[in-house]
C-alpha cells in the first residue's frame, strides 16, 4: 500500500514493476540500499531488508515475488 501511494505521488500515479534482468549476486547491495535509505531520514525495519540480502528472483527477468 505505501509502495503503490509513493508511485501515485513520485511517478505520476504509475506502479513501477521491478523485474530484475540479471542474475542475482549476494554482494551486499541490498543492506547498502537499507542503511543508505536510513541515513536520508526514513523508518526503516532492517531485519526485514536482512531477510531479503539473500533472496533473488527464483526466475531473473520474472516478477516470480
Amino acid at each position: 500500500m505505501a509502495y503503490a501511494e509513493l508511485c501515485d505521488r513520485f511517478n505520476d500515479g504509475h506502479f513501477l514493476h521491478h523485474v530484475p534482468e540479471v542474475d542475482f549476486k549476494n554482494d551486499g547491495s541490498v543492506m547498502k540500499t537499507a542503511h543508505r535509505v536510513a541515513a536520508d531520514g526514513w523508518e526503516v525495519d532492517l531485519s526485514l531488508w536482512q531477510d531479503a540480502a539473500t533472496c533473488g528472483p527464483c526466475h531473473p527477468g520474472s516478477d516470480s515475488h
